[in-house]
């Protein structure tokens, strides 16, 4: 199967094996800018299209019902890139590591209990097959925080029976702190292309940029109105910037005295202490960490025990439940455990 004719091929770092749009262009997007010292090339993040129950089923047309204990190794990349049509199939030795981000989707008429239970078992080394991170109930879940810190998330579950999926979105819409936060660059730039008629990509990218880098108000119009005079000729009217510095004063990097990606990063990291915190609890029962212990709590998270503990409490249909978890942000400490654990 790995036989490459006729040409070298570059073994890239990583590979990135999501479900959907959501996952690329707007967590892992954001994540990368974040931290930068991430190697991960956004062309290295394949979207697949469709949940994992799917993707057990593209394995097993592939290698055979018994794919599990199979001896031949499962390679993800040559299974997803021949699905897709690729021009050029892609193998797992095309990459150091591969991590999958899938949703838990009990709600789904494909869900299986046994099915995702054996790809958490068989996907559990990045280095190897690859990782399989599963997300609680869905991706959003990584939003699904009310304040930081946040003492509730402990106890943060959903009924099994608010289905369909677009409901626990709809409820994470409602709960969250980050929502507007995590769309401030998307809405600078849409202010400046419908405000300012700033139409050029590349221009935009750069006022963006230098935006995001304002730390304080002290001198707010000022800055904004040479950062845009710079780039727009002078054509911002006061009233705009006005607009924009009283909406940009509101933001919280901004009341901080940080950067908007200095905040945001700090974020993230409270995202991540905050989950390992609940998949804790979910695995051990319990929540509370001492400061000093993340590190040694995060390396005892056994995910397939996590899973079975979910699959257990959310198979009554009427009054089952899914612990709020979100697992696939624990890849920033899996790449470098020193941007999560001071």
């Amino acid at each position: 199967m790995n036989k490459y004719e006729g040409f070298d091929r570059k073994r890239r770092q990583n590979l990135l094996i999501v479900e959907g749009n959501h996952e690329k262009n707007k967590l892992f997007r954001l994540i990368f800018k974040c931290f930068p010292e991430l190697d991960i090339n956004m062309d290295d993040i394949w979207i697949y299209g469709t949940n994992i129950y799917m993707l057990y089923e593209d394995i097993v047309r592939e290698y055979g019902s018994d794919w599990a204990e199979n001896q031949d190794d499962i390679d993800l990349p040559f299974v997803i890139s021949k699905k897709q049509g690729r021009e050029q199939l892609s193998y797992k030795t095309d990459f150091v590591n591969i991590m999958l981000v899938f949703d838990y989707e009990r709600h789904d008429p494909n869900f299986s209990k046994e099915k995702i239970l054996e790809m958490q078992c068989y996907f559990a080394d990045a280095a190897d097959m690859g990782k399989l991170h599963i997300n609680y109930p869905m991706i959003e879940s990584y939003q699904h925080l009310c304040s930081i810190p946040d003492e509730m998330y402990s106890e943060r579950y959903i009924p099994v029976s608010l289905q369909p999926g677009k409901f626990y979105k709809e409820t994470v819409r409602k709960d969250t702190i980050f929502r507007e936060m995590f769309e401030f660059e998307h809405k600078i730039d849409n202010f400046l292309h419908n405000k300012l008629d700033i139409c050029d990509e590349q221009v935009r990218q750069v006022c963006c940029n230098a935006i995001l880098e304002i730390a304080e108000d002290e001198n707010l119009l000022t800055n904004l109105a040479e950062i845009l005079r710079m780039n727009n000729d002078g054509a911002e009217s006061e009233k705009i910037l006005k607009q924009l510095e009283g909406w940009i004063s509101k933001q919280r990097h901004i009341q901080k005295k940080k950067s908007y990606w200095t905040y945001i990063r700090e974020v993230f990291v409270q995202i991540v202490l905050h989950n390992i915190r609940k998949a804790n609890r979910v695995q051990n029962g319990t929540y509370q960490i001492e400061e000093n212990r993340y590190k040694e709590v995060f390396e005892r998270l056994d995910e397939v025990e996590i899973l079975k503990v979910q699959n257990t409490v959310s198979q009554d249909k009427i009054n089952g439940y899914i612990w709020i978890l979100n697992t696939c942000i624990f890849f920033i400490a899996e790449y470098n455990s020193s941007l999560i654990f001071k």
